[in-house]
């Protein structure tokens, strides 16, 4: 489960908002950057494996362990598109 901090700091990553703005927009949203900027916060607490994986904590892990830290919201290996794409899908039903 991911902490606060870690929802927190997604959200309001520049690079994973773009992220989350173009899987809105191939998932056919009406107005993707402002439906994605609306549910950002929701969208990173979406389980996105079969277990308790989320964006949020994908992304405070990949905060945690690379060194120097990568840009995770950036960085598809770190946030893979696949993740993006299943928690779009999950906050827009």
């Amino acid at each position: 489960m991911a902490t606060l901090a870690e929802i927190s700091a997604a959200a309001a990553d520049p690079d994973l908002l773009s992220r989350v703005i173009s899987a809105a927009a191939e998932a056919g949203i009406s107005a993707p950057q402002q439906w994605a900027e609306t549910n950002i916060r929701a969208i990173v607490t979406k389980a996105v494996t079969g277990g308790s994986d989320t964006i949020a904590s994908v992304y405070g892990y990949a905060v945690a362990t690379y060194t120097p830290a990568p840009r995770p919201g950036e960085n598809p290996a770190a946030v893979t598109d696949e993740y993006i794409r299943t928690a779009v899908a999950a906050a827009n039903s």
